[in-house]
């Protein structure tokens, strides 16, 4: 007895199923169909495609080719003409082979139901056109109601009934298998997943896999009812989770697979807008009642299903987007647990659930695993390794993401561990994205300077944490950077709030020294430390001035304005406050008003400044107004500004002084009569 699988589903067209089919028969008894005629043309086949590369070449060279070349055109009329074998000889032959052998033969052919209309029907006309051919039978695996259907459409009344009475006169034993046990399948299911894991190298923990069992078992597995959908899913988990090992929750991924599995129609709609599951609903006035849109989204999907397998799905969902939790009756999550889920790489963390859709980490996120390299490799001290590292990644969206992450752990961070990375990521600045936005301290560059000195914190004795500041300060690139990290060592002033500072006060001032020497060191070579285009670059000036006063600052400023006048514009530039539009990204260059002059005044003479306006910036000094024209340059607009502010503020001491003079004098005038009466 020889068995032998048949897929229909391999073969372009009728003729091609036939001949196919007319194959697997001859194989399976060790015959041949073709005759020596048949093999001789397909040898000449052969020959005509293989050997035309060579006879092309050799004309060049030689007359045999032209002998040859007959020989290909004589090769290929043979071919030609032993192109073809009619079906009918080739089923003749088949029947007089099967009759010339004892061999059994039983021919498998499965899944019928996957087939459409045309080959159903093509396949049906060849079990009937063969069915009478000796030694040989078939056994037919198919859903009887699909096949019926499809078989109806083209044979007696057209419809379900009429294709179940033609099987009936081609099927000799129709079997109808019992269904699965419940228990089987789940046995069954359970044995894929565990395949799956173990190929990914997954193990979960005891209470990730009660977490999971009691999810599945309560929800997915009521449409689990075949062995076919145990082994779709288990399918889907084989491909689906070693991509995503270690960056998503292996307990959600699975259960996203099961919604993906045996609620095909949910899943669809939770992927496609999944950031209306993901995270917890908004906190807008006057919507506290709306029904939540993933909610919304839902609902006509669900109305098409059983009730009992709508609210296993709402179930579901509700373990794996507990921000729905609350429109389905049960209690709300808070913003507060969006930590929580995120440490846990759940699904319903906005910043992880598109992992779960896309099967990879997205282009602008960073992979769990290369934060745990990049911790790794700073326990080991490796700097060299660290800073690559770092720079690959710290670049776009990557970098927010990056410190983001390493923000969340840094707290926890190895203190070896924790110097080596605060150095590392000092050196990065330049890589790190630096937009202007309304919120700064949001941004990547403050972040980071947060993280440095959240890192530093970790080393607990006093004099290594100094050392280690110090080498930050040091390294820190570009230099403002270094002035943004020192600014995060020491937040407050307050003596019961200190424990919010990585240094004391007396630390603090020690560790200025250390980046003045460097401010100082790059204005020696001229650098002008202030840069519209960089709001960050003017603290170089302020800490300069917090360590050594106005004097030092306010002659190399004199310097630079001497050597090049147009600094002088540039630096109003980046004194100048910044607007933001209602809804506008986008910055737009704002004002010097008093607030601004009195910053400058800490840095240079502002009376200085003035001489220096005047003798080399345009603008209408002799009555200069203080105006927001912002059709006019800005430079113009800018310079009239500060002389505006600086003439007012002189004019209003001047006054200041002479009330002052007169108090004193009254008071004078008030104890004697020699006082003579001042001049107003």
């Amino acid at each position: 007895m020889v068995v032998r699988d048949f897929n229909p589903w391999r073969l372009a067209d009728d003729d091609s199923i036939f001949r196919g089919f007319f194959s697997i028969l001859a194989d399976a008894i060790g015959a041949s169909l073709s005759t020596t005629l048949e093999q001789a043309t397909a040898g000449a086949k052969w020959w005509t495609r293989h050997l035309r590369w060579v006879t092309k070449p050799l004309g060049l060279l030689s007359k045999t080719a032209e002998t040859a070349d007959g020989l290909l055109a004589r090769l290929g009329e043979i071919a030609q003409k032993g192109d073809s074998v009619r079906l009918e000889q080739l089923r003749d032959r088949i029947v007089a082979l099967l009759n010339g052998t004892k061999t059994r033969v039983i021919i498998l052919i499965d899944d019928l139901d996957r087939l459409d209309k045309q080959e159903t029907h093509t396949l049906f006309r060849l079990i009937k056109a063969c069915a009478d051919f000796p030694n040989v039978c078939y056994v037919l695996a198919f859903d009887d109601t699909v096949v019926s259907k499809a078989i109806g459409e083209r044979y007696g009344g057209g419809d379900e009934p009429a294709g179940r009475s033609f099987l009936e006169k081609i099927i000799q034993v129709p079997l109808q298998l019992p269904a699965a046990a419940r228990e089987d399948l789940r046995s069954l299911c359970f044995a894929r997943v565990d395949r799956a894991l173990v190929a990914a190298g997954i193990e979960l923990t005891e209470n990730q896999v009660g977490e999971f069992f009691a999810s599945f078992d309560r929800r997915a597995s009521i449409r689990l009812t075949t062995p076919r959908a145990a082994n779709r899913f288990g399918n889907g988990l084989m491909f689906a989770l070693p991509s995503l090992v270690g960056e998503t929750n292996p307990v959600d991924h699975l259960l996203v697979e099961a919604l993906r599995a045996f609620f095909p129609e949910v899943y669809e709609v939770v992927r496609d807008n999944h950031a209306d599951f993901s995270g917890v609903e908004g906190n807008v006035p006057g919507n506290g009642s709306q029904t939540p849109r993933g909610v919304q989204l839902l609902e006509p999907v669900l109305k098409t299903m059983p009730q009992d397998h709508a609210d296993a799905v709402k179930a579901l969902i509700i373990d794996l987007f507990p921000r729905l939790s609350g429109a389905y009756g049960h209690s709300g999550y808070g913003s507060d647990w969006l930590s929580s889920w995120s440490d846990g790489q759940r699904i319903c963390a906005p910043e992880y659930c598109p992992r779960y859709f896309a099967y990879s980490v997205p282009h602008d996120d960073v992979p769990d695993s290369e934060v745990t390299a990049i911790l790794d490799v700073a326990r080991g001290g490796d700097g060299a390794s660290l800073d690559g590292r770092l720079v690959s990644q710290l670049h776009g969206p990557k970098a927010g993401r990056l410190i983001e992450k390493l923000r969340a752990v840094e707290k926890t961070v190895n203190p070896i561990a924790a110097e080596t990375l605060a150095v590392a990521l000092s050196k990065t600045g330049k890589t790190i994205p630096n937009p202007h936005a309304f919120f700064a301290v949001a941004e990547p560059p403050t972040q980071a300077a947060i993280l440095i000195s959240n890192l530093l914190k970790r080393i607990s004795h006093p004099a290594s944490r100094v050392a280690a500041g110090r080498r930050v300060l040091e390294a820190a690139e570009p230099l403002w950077f270094g002035a943004e990290c020192l600014r995060w060592m020491h937040v407050i002033d307050e003596p019961e709030k200190d424990a919010s500072n990585t240094f004391t006060s007396e630390e603090t001032a020690e560790l200025r020294f250390a980046l003045v020497d460097r401010i100082k060191s790059r204005a020696a070579d001229g650098a002008p430390l202030f840069d519209p285009d960089v709001p960050q670059e003017v603290a170089l000036l302020f800490e300069w001035w917090r360590a050594e006063g106005r004097e030092p600052v306010q002659d190399h400023l004199v310097r630079v304005f001497t050597t090049d006048p147009e600094q002088i514009t540039k630096f109003l530039l980046s004194q100048a406050s910044t607007l933001w539009g209602s809804g506008s990204a986008t910055p737009e260059l704002g004002d010097l008003g008093a607030e601004q002059l009195k910053n400058i005044d800490l840095v240079i003479d502002v009376s200085l400044l003035a001489d220096l306006v005047r003798s080399h910036c345009a603008g209408n000094f002799e009555k200069s107004e203080w105006h927001s024209d912002r059709d006019r340059p800005p430079e113009e607009r800018l310079a009239e500004q500060f002389m505006y502010v600086f003439n007012k503020r002189k004019k209003d001491k001047a006054a200041s002084d002479s009330d002052d003079h007169v108090e004193v004098a009254v008071s004078e005038a008030e104890s004697g009569p020699d006082v003579v009466d001042p001049k107003p």
